[in-house]
C-alpha cells in the first residue's frame, strides 16, 4: 500500500514514516519546505512537496492511504490552526476522495470537540469540526485521539476507549505504531477512539475497539 504521510517532518510524523518503512507498506512524505527532503532521502523515502493551505492532488495522486500527522503547532496563531487542522484536512480528504486513497488514518486529539470551551478551544474545535467531516465521508477512515504527547520510550502497552473527552498522555512512539498498525486492521474502519498509555499490548488492544 502506498501511504502519504502528510506532516511527515513532525516529531510525529517522522515516526509514522520510519515505521512504513519497516513495514510492507511504502512511504510517501509530504513536506512543505525542499530543505526537509534531504532528511528522507537519508531514509531512502520519496518525498513529494506540498501545502496543506493550497491543492495537494498532486501529493496524493497515486497513493492508496493517507496518515494525516500534520498541526500547525503551538508556535503559530489561531489562523493558522484553523488553515492547517481545520480547513488542510478536510481538503486532503476531498483530495483522497477524488483520487481514490480511500483508507484514511486521522491523527486528531483527545477532547476535540466543535463546541470545546478549554483552554486551547480554537485547537480542539478545529480538530472537531476536521473529524466530523471525515467521519461523515465515505473514506475507509480510522481517527485516533491521543492525550498529551510526549518524547517517551514507547512501552507498546496502551488503553483505548471510545470516550475521547479526559485527560492523559501517550507517547509519540505508541501513537506512531498504532497509526501504521491500523492501517491494516479491518475493525478500525469507521471508529473513532482515544489512545492513552496504559497496560494493555497495542495489537490486542487496537483489535478490540
Amino acid at each position: 500500500m502506498k501511504v502519504l504521510v502528510i506532516g511527515a517532518n513532525g516529531n510525529t510524523g517522522a515516526r509514522v514514516v520510519q515505521r512504513l518503512k519497516d513495514s510492507p507498506h511504502q512511504p510517501i512524505a509530504m513536506i512543505r519546505n525542499p530543505e526537509q527532503r534531504g532528511k528522507f532521502d537519508g531514509m531512502g523515502v520519496p518525498a513529494v512537496l506540498a501545502d496543506l493551505e493550497y491543492p495537494i492532488d498532486h501529493a496524493v495522486k497515486g497513493c492508496d492511504a493517507i496518515i494525516f500527522a500534520a498541526g500547525s503547532g503551538s508556535h503559530t496563531g489561531k489562523d493558522k490552526t484553523v488553515l492547517v487542522d481545520h480547513i488542510g484536512a478536510i481538503r486532503s480528504m476531498v483530495s483522497a476522495q477524488v483520487l481514490g486513497a480511500s483508507r484514511y488514518i486521522m491523527l486528531s486529539a483527545l477532547n476535540a470537540d466543535v463546541n470545546s470551551r478549554s483552554a486551547i478551544a480554537h485547537y480542539h474545535k478545529a480538530k472537531g469540526h476536521a473529524d466530523a467531516h471525515l467521519s461523515q465521508s465515505d473514506l475507509d477512515y480510522t481517527i485516533i485521539c491521543p492525550g498529551g504527547l510526549t518524547d517517551e520510550p514507547g512501552t507498546g502497552e496502551v488503553v483505548v476507549n471510545t470516550e475521547i473527552h479526559g485527560d492523559g498522555q501517550t507517547s509519540r512512539e505508541n501513537l506512531a505504531a498504532a497509526l501504521v498498525m491500523c492501517l491494516d486492521l479491518e475493525n478500525t474502519v469507521g471508529k473513532c477512539f482515544s489512545l492513552l498509555e496504559g497496560e494493555t499490548p497495542l495489537e490486542a488492544a487496537l483489535r478490540s475497539v
